[in-house]
């Protein structure tokens, strides 16, 4: 059994047919998650731990620590090429492929890589496939289009689209712009003609700059937060649609 940090990571190895745990608790995203002593417990019941690295998990130099090596931590980010910019690496279907393609060469050396899972390969080259056919679709409608986002985790998906990204109102996450930041996000995203505003759940910041820019705000998953009842997927094509609509 393999662990994964994120629940986008655990997605692609059962995408796979690989057995998996999901570290991540499901009330925290991706960059909040502290350690706990459940996460130590399911690292060391593992073959290894799948995760994206860079520091977008902050706890895994922790985890090695509290593992004692015991369980080898993987990192998707050792293994894409050309490097990423940005962390978000899920949004990129691109990047998405590249990283299902090497869990399955750690399947193989560890010895998991069987009918099952090479048969699970062809039905995610589907998948990616068909998202491939849905972002074309998209990109239609959407190229050209400017927005401004709460915290602009988009970018990897919005850059595919054509989209432009006017940055994020908010990008600390723990304080509040100032008055003239948040002004000057306003002012630019006028002169831009900016077509919508992004968030990731209800935000008073983002629907005040909805409301004053008369444009609509859309609540985008950025795939951030576990989901039980869609995978990654599904998902994708739901962030893709609520973009859509918004034109």
């Amino acid at each position: 059994m393999y662990a994964a940090t994120l629940a986008v990571v655990a997605d692609w190895a059962r995408a796979l047919e690989l057995p998996v745990a999901l570290l991540q608790p499901r009330s925290a995203d991706a960059h909040e998650t502290p350690l706990n002593v459940r996460m130590v417990r399911r690292a060391l019941q593992a073959k290894a731990v799948l995760a994206v690295g860079g520091g977008l998990e902050g706890y895994l130099p922790a985890l090695q620590r509290a593992t004692q090596g015991k369980t080898p931590i993987r990192t998707l980010l050792d293994h894409l090429r050309p490097k990423p910019d940005d962390l978000h690496i899920w949004l990129d279907l691109g990047y998405t492929r590249q990283s299902c393609e090497q869990i399955l060469r750690w399947a193989a050396q560890d010895g998991l890589l069987g009918l099952a899972q090479r048969q699970a390969w062809r039905r995610t080259e589907l998948l990616f496939r068909q998202l491939a056919v849905r972002m074309r679709e998209a990109r239609t409608t959407l190229q050209g289009k400017a927005y401004l986002a709460v915290h602009d985790a988009y970018r990897p998906l919005t850059q595919q689209l054509g989209m432009r990204s006017l940055g994020s109102l908010q990008p600390d996450h723990e304080r509040p712009p100032s008055l003239q930041a948040f002004r000057d996000a306003i002012a630019r995203a006028r002169r831009a003609r900016v077509a919508m505003v992004l968030c990731a759940d209800e935000s008073p910041l983002g629907a005040t700059a909805a409301r004053l820019l008369q444009v609509p705000l859309v609540l985008a998953d950025t795939l951030e937060m576990p989901d039980p009842q869609r995978d990654y997927f599904t998902r994708m094509v739901g962030l893709i649609d609520a973009l859509q609509r918004a034109i």
